[in-house]
């Protein structure tokens, strides 16, 4: 039997690059949009929280995504007008998908 592709439709995580390294992230302006991908919202496991905490991080989100097949960890997330920076990308090659997880860095405010 054929699995049910899983569907993506939690939010959408747009990813950036910092556009100086050296700086700290306060907004947009401060980083290069890369693209996005849908994901779904994942049960952060005590497991994961532990591995964060003792990289001396807060796990604050976990997702997951289909696997663009060009993602690494030095980029910024931001979803709902939060940015957050990535602790960890682990890749399910049988399911072509990535789980981040994720520490959140500053909300941003939008100019509308």
């Amino acid at each position: 039997m054929q699995k049910k592709p899983r569907t993506y439709n939690d939010g959408i995580a747009r990813f950036y690059r910092k556009k100086d390294k050296s700086k700290n992230v306060k907004s947009l302006d401060d980083l290069e949009y890369l693209g996005f991908l849908c994901f779904e919202e994942k049960g952060r496991r005590q497991q994961d929280i532990e591995f964060a905490e003792q990289s001396g991080q807060s796990l604050s989100l976990k997702i997951v995504t289909p696997d663009d097949g060009d993602m690494d960890g030095d980029r910024n997330v931001l979803i709902d007008d939060v940015i957050y920076a990535i602790i960890k990308i682990d890749r399910d090659r049988e399911n072509s998908e990535l789980y981040f997880y994720l520490e959140e860095v500053r909300k941003i405010a939008r100019d509308n």
